[in-house]
């Protein structure tokens, strides 16, 4: 006797929320009920917010496509890794991401401006911002989702790496132009080092970009958050004990991370890695030191922490292993060899573009 299994749709919902892109992107298929459903802006949020979301981590590969790899996941689980085509895009050689957000990539190479949702395909190449104009370049950059008005908004800070202070301009995808930003304050900073030559991806958190950079009037460095919504700028300042001391043979590598939702800041100081979280936005007192350990100043002579994994364990790169994954006592869970670099951290997704960017 046939047995007919019937599950509320709720369930399925229930269901579908806690799959992967990919499965879910094959799924719209099945019917038209789950090609609307799956197809919602209401499913993309919430499948978005809930648990099941995946955070991967692009990495740029010489001579092969990027590998996206789930940093939650064994390096060395094939399951977890996919390559990631980039075939829109004629010259894949020099790639640099400026930053991302809601599962879309803001990058550029050579001559384009895209926008990339890399778990869906989604894209759009977006006007230049003449970014190279009367000298200046662009040394930070940010790019966030305004909910009020549904749009994509891009920041570009420019300047001159020995020659502040830096001005900003703003892209609306919706009105698809750049216009220049005024603020009432004085933007005395500039980049924390002037040998990066890519700009410095801003971090998105309480409805504000924030940025790591140098103001040359105190000569020191600070976070800056620029308030999307009130077009302001107001100065963070960093752990007390955020110091490092300068040496001929070792680079000092430093920078902003995301923790649990709250800002972190993070130092390589030769052979000390030090990771900070401001445990109450905005209140100086509440830096908390969470992370501190010793390792090999020879083999990590370079460290770029990328992120930390659910389970508090440390994602990074360097120039000896590669991709590397550390616990919170510096000792080596894992490493990757490949002939690339790390690029970022993004979240899966099904978001698509406002109507009038999309394509």
């Amino acid at each position: 006797m046939e047995n007919n299994v019937f599950l509320p749709f709720e369930l399925i919902i229930e269901i579908l929320l806690r799959l992967p892109v990919k499965p879910l992107l094959r799924f719209r298929c099945v019917c038209k009920s789950w090609l609307s459903l799956i197809s919602s802006n209401t499913f993309a949020t919430s499948h978005f917010q809930h648990a099941a979301t995946h955070r991967r981590l692009l990495i740029k590969r010489s001579a092969l496509q990027p590998l996206s790899i789930d940093v939650d996941s064994s390096f060395h689980d094939a399951s977890a890794s996919a390559t990631l085509s980039l075939d829109f895009i004629r010259s894949q050689r020099c790639i640099e991401i400026r930053g991302c957000f809601r599962g879309f990539l803001y990058f550029n190479n050579d001559t384009h401006i895209y926008l990339l949702n890399p778990s869906t395909g989604v894209f759009k190449q977006i006007p230049d911002s003449h970014i190279i104009l009367n000298h200046l370049y662009e040394l930070l950059s940010g790019f966030v989702y305004y909910q009020p008005t549904d749009d994509y908004l891009i920041v570009s800070g420019l300047g001159k790496d020995d020659a502040p202070p830096i001005k900003l301009m703003i892209f609306s995808l919706r009105a698809n132009k750049w216009k220049p930003i005024e603020v009432a304050s004085h933007l005395p900073y500039m980049k924390t080092s002037v040998s990066e030559f890519t700009p410095k991806c801003g971090l998105f958190l309480n409805g504000s970009i924030h940025w790591m950079v140098h103001n040359y009037e105190k000569s020191k460095n600070v976070i800056i958050a620029f308030d999307i919504k009130e077009m302001t700028i107001s100065e963070i300042a960093l752990p007390d004990d955020f110091i490092f001391s300068f040496s001929n043979n070792y680079s000092i590598y430093y920078d902003l991370l995301e923790v649990g939702g709250l800002i972190s800041a993070w130092v390589k100081d030769l052979n000390t890695v030090k990771i900070w979280v401001m445990q109450k936005y905005g209140v100086h007192s509440s830096w908390t030191k969470i992370i501190q350990f010793s390792i090999d100043p020879v083999l990590h002579k370079s460290l770029d922490i990328v992120c930390l994994t659910k389970s508090g364990d440390i994602v990074g790169t360097n120039n000896v292993v590669g991709l590397m994954k550390l616990n919170d006592k510096g000792q080596l869970l894992e490493s990757l060899l490949f002939d690339g670099y790390a690029l970022v951290v993004y979240t899966e997704s099904l978001f698509s573009l406002p109507s009038t960017g999309q394509t």
